[in-house]
């Protein structure tokens, strides 16, 4: 909008200038090159205008609203469709791929208690569908993870039979265990990784496992800059995450929303993922921002510092 004020400012400005030469009725030098300078500068900010202003997308816009129509029809159908299906499987109840698709339906219209309902009804009859049961904990998981913790356990167990102990299985156990702050589960965990005889590349989970034998505190000061600081809250979210160097877990974690985010805060023991583990004496702080409230995989990396020695730093600058 701005650089088309600007054109309609200097159209205005060319209009009143040729009016004022026509009645004067002569051009100078001066005048030639005044024009010429306004010219050049008239046509960058024309170039601009199309480039930033979005007129050259008007057919991608039309097409991002077009895709805006059809989820919007399609959430529609599935709603009208819903009733039909509850039907179809009153008089067929033994119809797997009906309850797997009314679980998936409960899910796009946000009814996570109705399909937690059809996806155990699905897994009653075919249980052995691993991308169904990893579907079924991610409901739970959001209904509540730590109500839902025996299921979500149970079925998680059933991922790593019909899995052969998968290593990934095991990833997704520790994310939810550290998720829920439930220390001894991820020793659990970590112990079962660590004595797995078919992983082979575990030294990760051993150092996890050792650290997490002994507890300390620690008191990390965070200031950051302006310039920094008007970046940062460009993001709904900011995470601050501390990691030790070349591990890729989090040990502590501070999160806050753009409008509540200070420009001096500590992140302490009192942050930590597991409350019980050991705090390691060399680490990085990462800087996340995302338009979510949670972990997610569309966050965008921020900032990455160089190695802090928790032992010796209390102050760490962002800038």
């Amino acid at each position: 909008m701005i650089y088309l004020i600007v054109v309609i400012i200097i159209a205005l400005y060319f209009y009143l200038f040729f009016k004022n030469i026509g009645e004067n009725n002569q051009i100078s030098f001066r005048n030639n090159k005044l024009i010429m300078i306004i010219l050049f500068f008239f046509i960058i900010i024309i170039g601009y205008f199309f480039k930033y202003s979005g007129v050259m997308n008007h057919k991608e816009y039309s097409s991002i609203l077009n895709q805006h129509y059809e989820i919007r029809k399609n959430i529609s159908t599935i709603k009208k469709n819903i009733p039909l299906l509850l039907v179809r499987l009153q008089n067929e109840p033994e119809y797997y791929k009906g309850w797997v698709m009314l679980a998936k339906s409960y899910i796009i219209t946000d009814q996570l208690m109705e399909s937690s309902i059809a996806y155990e009804r699905a897994l009653s009859l075919k249980a052995t569908d691993t991308v169904i049961l990893e579907e079924f904990i991610s409901v739970l998981i959001k209904i509540d993870p730590k109500s839902n913790k025996e299921k979500i356990l149970k079925y998680f167990n059933e991922l790593l039979l019909l899995g052969n102990g998968d290593l990934n299985i095991y990833n997704m156990m520790l994310n939810y265990s550290i998720d829920i702050n439930d220390a001894e589960l991820t020793k659990s965990i970590l112990s079962d990784i660590v004595s797995n005889p078919e992983i082979k590349d575990k030294d990760q989970y051993k150092l996890a496992l050792d650290q997490m034998d002994n507890s300390d505190t620690f008191n990390l000061r965070v200031n950051i800059t302006q310039e920094s600081y008007s970046s940062l809250i460009n993001y709904n979210y900011i995470f601050f995450i501390l990691k030790e160097d070349g591990s890729k877990f989090p040990f502590a974690v501070v999160k806050f929303s753009n409008n509540a985010l200070p420009k001096i805060f500590s992140i302490n023991s009192s942050n930590k993922m597991i409350s019980d583990s050991m705090i390691p004496k060399s680490v990085r702080l990462y800087v996340k921002g995302s338009n979510k409230p949670s972990v997610n995989n569309n966050m965008h990396d921020i900032y990455k510092s160089n190695i802090i020695d928790l032992s010796q730093s209390e102050e760490h600058i962002i800038n």
